[in-house]
């Protein structure tokens, strides 16, 4: 095996040939991915994943300047966390899995993961091929990225087959289980009728993703199951916060309802009141 040295000369040869301007970010938000990053850092050197270990940079700097909408505490004040933290976490919830999966297709897997959001974000020239023709990672990362990403103008039927390809390749069922998994976590910052959306399309294309991954890829059934569990608390978890905060709205709803009558009548009352002492 290629040792860490030269592997890591390797890798820092192929960064130096992207624009330093790509990869920038900024360092003073650096803390609050600092954990996730060194880890697939440490976790990318160990196994040699060279895709991976070239996406983790560049998913850093190509996402640098967006944000997650779920804040992060220090010291009593809230921070924008780097929206790279999504990704990170996504590519660390499969690295934590034990997947039946060769060194190659675990590091295109990973590597697809922690940039499976950047053709859906980026303005790519050439739709994402830049991931192999600029940065230099396998093709499989950009086939994997492509599968995965979806266009904001889908028709139904599009939508419909967006989810079918995904099923069709495994690598692309497992970052999108994985995104899921994740993305529920941001739906208690969302609106009522967000999260009844995001639950309403978890359950008509992600669990049925589940059942056929279990099907056609037997090999897969643990790394479904964990994800597919994850997905489902999460999502019971924030429906039955909404479902709470809907009633406790309707509530006040009619609570004000019944104080807006009386106040009428209190001051139906008062006008009466006036009017017969003006008479008097």
């Amino acid at each position: 095996m290629e040792s860490i040295s030269a592997f890591k000369q390797r890798v820092k040869r192929a960064l130096s040939k992207i624009d330093p301007e790509i990869l920038a970010y900024n360092e003073g938000e650096f803390w609050m991915i600092r954990m996730q990053y060194e880890y697939l850092e440490y976790y990318a050197e160990k196994k040699r994943l060279y895709n991976t270990a070239i996406a983790l940079p560049l998913a850093r700097g190509m996402h640098n300047g967006s944000y997650r909408k779920l804040p992060v505490m220090r010291g009593g004040v809230a921070h924008k966390p780097p929206y790279v933290i999504h990704c990170l976490t996504v590519c660390k919830m499969l690295a934590d899995i034990p997947l039946p999966l060769s060194a190659e297709e675990e590091d295109i897997l990973l590597a697809s993961a922690l940039c499976h959001d950047m053709i859906e974000d980026m303005p790519f020239e050439h739709g994402g091929r830049e991931l192999t023709e600029v940065f230099g990672m396998d093709p499989g990362v950009y086939e994997t990225v492509k599968c995965v990403s979806k266009r904001y103008d889908f028709t139904p039927e599009q939508e419909q087959e967006f989810f079918q390809s995904i099923m069709e390749n495994r690598l692309a069922v497992l970052i999108k289980l994985s995104d899921r998994g994740h993305n529920v976590t941001d739906l208690f910052n969302m609106s009522e009728w967000k999260i009844h959306e995001y639950i309403g399309e978890t359950r008509t294309f992600f669990l049925p993703m589940c059942e056929y991954a279990r099907t056609h890829y037997p090999e897969l059934e643990d790394a479904t199951e964990i994800l597919q569990n994850q997905i489902i608390c999460l999502t019971k978890a924030v429906e039955c916060t909404a479902e709470k905060h809907a009633a406790i709205r309707q509530q006040l709803s009619a609570e004000l309802e019944t104080a807006k009558r009386e106040n009428e009548i209190l001051h139906g009352m008062l006008k009466k009141l006036r009017e017969e002492r003006t008479h008097e």
